[in-house]
């Protein structure tokens, strides 16, 4: 009798982990499988040369137009897609470089010594946000043109896409 009750008793366990098991939400798409060759296919473009030659670049010509303005933090290339065109590399991707205010007191800087003079009520606000990192983001193209040779442009579009040749002091607000 004992081993009649615990056999029901599993049956109905069963029967009710099965039945869990087998109900699925129609609207939800399978997920996508991964396969080596994709894995092994976006390595070998993010390990390219021209991917390798242009991260240097990008983080070269960052440190040229930034650093006697920022202490910059880290340089990060996203969403990167390149292909031949009339025998040359170009390039697409998203550009992030991080970075803090030079390290110095906040109270020594003008915007911030002028609003806590004032008793500008974001003065605290301004003070503290001084050091905190942030970031800048660029969408770029970049043709390389030979082993020695990179031309960049940014988008200037804010809908679609426009490539306008540029430098990367152009993003550097001049008064």
């Amino acid at each position: 009798m004992i081993v009649g009750c615990m056999a029901m008793v599993l049956a109905i366990f069963f029967s009710g982990c099965s039945s869990n098991a087998v109900v699925q939400d129609k609207d939800v798409p399978p997920a996508k499988k991964v396969t080596n060759s994709d894995i092994e296919q976006k390595q070998s473009v993010d390990n390219s040369s021209s991917y390798n030659q242009i991260a240097s670049y990008m983080e070269e010509e960052c440190k040229k137009a930034f650093s006697p303005y920022y202490d910059l933090v880290e340089f990060t290339v996203s969403d990167y897609e390149e292909k031949t065109v009339d025998g040359k590399v170009e390039a697409t991707f998203g550009y992030q470089v991080k970075y803090k205010n030079l390290e110095k007191d906040p109270d020594t800087v003008d915007y911030i010594k002028v609003a806590k003079e004032k008793n500008d009520p974001n003065y605290p606000q301004l003070y503290d946000e001084y050091l905190q990192p942030k970031e800048m983001n660029f969408h770029l193209k970049a043709v390389v043109e030979d082993a020695d040779s990179i031309t960049l442009y940014t988008n200037v579009s804010p809908k679609g896409v426009e490539w306008q040749k540029t430098v990367m002091s152009d993003f550097i607000l001049k008064k």
